[in-house]
């Protein structure tokens, strides 16, 4: 499973102490996938940990929208939108946690 969690574009994950708010999950087949189609950086590691800003999630979103229509949405990607969303309405980038 591949975590979220809401972080702040300016707050530094170099904190130890650092408390953030899981909004969801996605499993590596989606993932993948969503690599494949170009909608999630090829580079990105799902077993690793990366982030991305607010302006990186409001792209995301909507190429995922774009490409797909929020009818065509399957299960898997309809959960990945409304993490999605829930980072865009928050004004808050994505932190990834892979394992």
């Amino acid at each position: 499973m591949l975590d979220f969690f809401l972080i702040d574009d300016s707050q530094s994950t170099s904190n130890r102490k650092l408390v953030l708010q899981r909004v969801g999950g996605i499993e590596d087949e989606l993932f993948y996938r969503l690599q494949a189609e170009g909608i999630i950086e090829a580079w990105l590691d799902y077993y690793g940990t990366f982030r991305w800003g607010s302006e990186n999630v409001m792209r995301i979103l909507h190429q995922l929208l774009q490409k797909r229509g929020a009818a065509t949405l399957r299960p898997d990607e309809a959960v990945f939108v409304a993490i999605l969303q829930r980072a865009v309405d928050a004004q808050c980038g994505l932190l990834a946690r892979g394992d």
